[in-house]
């Protein structure tokens, strides 16, 4: 028999619950992290962050979950209101999903908030209804973006609009540092700009496809004020067909820098 580990605080959250009921329902089958790990397809690591209440698992896993563990129901249940609490705050496993993700696609209808510099983030986001601190929220986003710095980077993939480029959003000023901003990071061999012209089919928002180092995948998708996070593959591989279509519309990566240089003359 594997053996307790020391008590848990009392859950705050729905997530601490979920992890709780995992971690001790497992103990009293004796097994190791390791071993519900193999159980599930997911590494021992996967089910510490849930057992810690961290990082929740999608709908798949928790029926899972449910299943090898015998709770009848009771972790599907949770995560229903996990569900429904993600969907009010949308946007927070994303982002720590996209800040250990292996692969990064995007397609946007703005500059992708990891290539944004933090006075084009400013303009974007005082658009939106922020009940925090706006500076704040703008070096917070800039602070993500550090993850470009890493000693092992992700493999970033972006397709922009094109009226992004020639749209001076905040200004000018504002909008010819940007650009540059765009032309300097695409130099990096990890990061690859496309753009998408006008004239091409496009979609009403922005589409975030992200692959972990453990090979689970994720998809983002984010409107005006609205966007949701999908890790069903069957809801991921939706998305993906989506995104494959855009990039097979866009330009070359050759032929994209040089509009982006065309938008950049326009700006100066």
């Amino acid at each position: 028999m594997a053996g307790r580990s020391k008590p848990l605080p009392p859950p705050t959250s729905v997530a601490e619950l979920l992890g709780k009921k995992v971690r001790y329902r497992r103990e009293e089958l004796g097994w190791t992290q390791e071993k519900l790990g193999g159980k599930v397809h997911v590494s021992h690591n996967r089910i510490a962050q849930i057992e810690r209440g961290t990082d929740p698992p999608p709908g798949q896993l928790a029926e899972l979950l449910d299943v090898v563990l015998g709770f009848d129901g009771e972790i599907v249940e949770l995560w229903k209101l996990l569900a429904n609490e993600g969907f009010k705050d949308y946007a927070k496993t994303f982002l720590k999903r996209q800040s250990a993700a292996r692969s990064i696609h995007e397609f946007s209808l703005t500059v992708p908030g990891l290539l944004q510099t933090a006075e084009y983030a400013h303009s974007i986001m005082e658009y939106g209804d922020y009940t925090e601190d706006l500076d704040d929220a703008v070096r917070r986003r800039v602070e993500r973006q550090h993850v470009l710095d890493s000693e092992d980077p992700p493999w970033l993939w972006v397709i922009l609009e094109e009226s992004v480029l020639f749209r001076s959003t905040g200004s000018r000023t504002i909008m010819r540092d940007q650009l540059e901003h765009l032309v300097k990071y695409s130099e990096r061999p990890n990061i690859h700009l496309q753009v998408l012209r006008t004239e091409r089919p496009c979609v009403p928002g922005s589409i975030s496809l992200l692959t972990m180092h453990d090979g689970s995948r994720g998809a983002y998708t984010e409107g005006f004020n609205t966007g949701q996070f999908f890790e069903d593959p069957k809801d991921v591989e939706q998305y993906q067909r989506i995104y494959d279509r855009l990039h097979a519309d866009a330009l070359g990566t050759g032929a994209s820098a040089g509009l982006i240089q065309a938008a950049l003359r326009k700006h100066t």
